[in-house]
């Protein structure tokens, strides 16, 4: 209710989407069947229900194949609240397998109120494999982040996942960055090849945000680059969407002696149109294919003789230059579009100015 406090229901916000909760006449606490994509939308729906109250015609809600019982254990629940999610293609399949491999086979017929801390343990040490330990964080993160979403709801007193550092990875391999001299050597490719990859070696971009930038992404004349899409691949299919995570929305500066690269670069691009790919496929409008950017990076690797990285060390290497600059925390973490608790911190302090300063003082790590 604009302007003043809600006495009907509550609304509540998850991610993107909005949440709204009513107690009947009944006593009973009800919940929508569906998230709301604005706010406004969730004030109608409770509105129409307090209508409905008031004039005695309020009948208690039937419950589908995902409510009530269904939703008591922990494979009716994650259903739910995956749902509600907004994920991307790419994420959503990620965990939909993740769910049906790992977790439900054994916990799913569980119910929410029998999740004890005992039985995570259990499953964690029995049913994770030690010899896939990315995939074991990842398992007891998604497991974790939904029976948060219970706890909050009041479904559950607490969270039950209480694995000492089960949420962390061990490195397996110590990374050396890629230094400037090396990073340096890639102007030396033709650019269709050089540019991806110090793109990602310079402003840390991942591989799915350097296929999916547009011409308009690219403002030279201020030194940015604007990650607003990321290209993934789910069952075959290529998507073209928002980065992972919020975070992952922003604006890097571009260190200014890659700025005349660039230029010349975008000045030989055969299609016209700021939204024309950057690096554009074989046919001219679709984004850079996996394999073309495997077959960039190769080119980089042979070139600099750092058969020891991968194109995602390319993200260590920025990291590094931009540290070694004197970059914030705050700085870095926007830089690199990680998302964390932090991200009021990072809009406060990661703004025009300090960007421009971290791309120029890299620049002067690359002249040595």
């Amino acid at each position: 209710m604009a302007g003043g406090r809600r006495t009907f229901g509550t609304i509540e916000r998850r991610g993107r989407a909005f949440r709204a909760r009513y107690y009947g006449p009944d006593g009973q606490r009800y919940e929508a069947p569906h998230a709301f994509v604005t706010r406004i939308d969730a004030e109608f729906w409770l509105a129409t229900l307090e209508r409905e109250i008031s004039n005695g015609a309020w009948r208690p809600p039937q419950k589908g194949p995902t409510e009530g019982g269904d939703t008591d254990t922990l494979a009716g629940y994650a259903t739910r609240c995956l749902t509600d999610r907004q994920l991307t293609p790419r994420t959503r399949e990620e965990y939909d397998k993740l769910l049906d491999r790992l977790i439900l086979p054994t916990l799913g017929k569980v119910q929410l109120k029998y999740l004890d801390p005992e039985r995570v343990r259990r499953w964690y040490s029995t049913v994770l494999s030690e010899d896939k330990p990315t995939q074991r964080k990842h398992a007891y993160s998604l497991l974790r982040s939904i029976l948060r979403e219970a706890e909050e709801e009041g479904l559950i007193e607490r969270n039950p996942c209480r694995v000492r550092n089960a949420g962390r990875v061990r490195r397996t391999r110590d990374i050396e960055p890629a230094s400037p001299a090396e990073l340096n050597l890639l102007l030396d490719l033709p650019p269709r090849h050089g540019l991806p990859v110090l793109l990602a070696g310079w402003c840390g971009l991942r591989a799915g945000e350097v296929r999916a930038l547009r011409r308009r992404d690219l403002d030279l004349a201020e030194g940015v680059v604007r990650v607003r899409q990321a290209v993934t691949r789910t069952k075959g299919e290529i998507h073209v969407g928002p980065p992972k995570t919020a975070a992952g929305i922003r604006d890097v500066g571009i260190p200014p002696h890659l700025l005349p690269h660039l230029a010349a670069y975008m000045a030989e691009l055969p299609v016209a149109g700021r939204d024309g790919y950057l690096f554009p496929g074989h046919d001219g409008v679709s984004p850079m294919s996996e394999k073309a950017l495997r077959y960039a990076y190769e080119q980089a690797r042979r070139i600099t003789q750092r058969d020891d990285l991968t194109f995602h060390d390319m993200r260590h290497s920025a990291a590094s230059l931009a540290g070694m600059t004197g970059a914030t925390t705050a700085e870095l973490k926007a830089m690199m579009g990680h998302a964390t608790a932090g991200m009021v911190e990072r809009y406060q302090h990661a703004n025009k100015t300090s960007r421009a300063r971290l791309a120029e003082n890299m620049s002067k790590l690359a002249d040595g």
